[in-house]
């Protein structure tokens, strides 16, 4: 599945645990946490997700951007 993100306008690739960016970042899905190459940490919260390093929620950014 292809996804962009209105936020940071980002696409994403995704499969059921994969993620990858257009900017070729790349995220595993392990239970409901996402984590990235660089050592970003995403959890899933029912339908929202949040860096638990940048405080990013998908409610209003990219948390899968490393920008804060």
């Amino acid at each position: 599945m292809i996804k962009v993100n209105i936020f940071s306008g980002h696409v994403y690739t995704e499969t059921e645990n994969f993620k990858q960016s257009d900017t070729g970042d790349t995220f595993t899905k392990c239970g409901d946490m996402w984590f990235g190459q660089h050592g970003e940490v995403i959890q899933q919260r029912n339908n929202d997700l949040l860096n638990l390093h940048t405080g990013i929620s998908s409610n209003f950014g990219d948390p899968f951007k490393e920008d804060k």
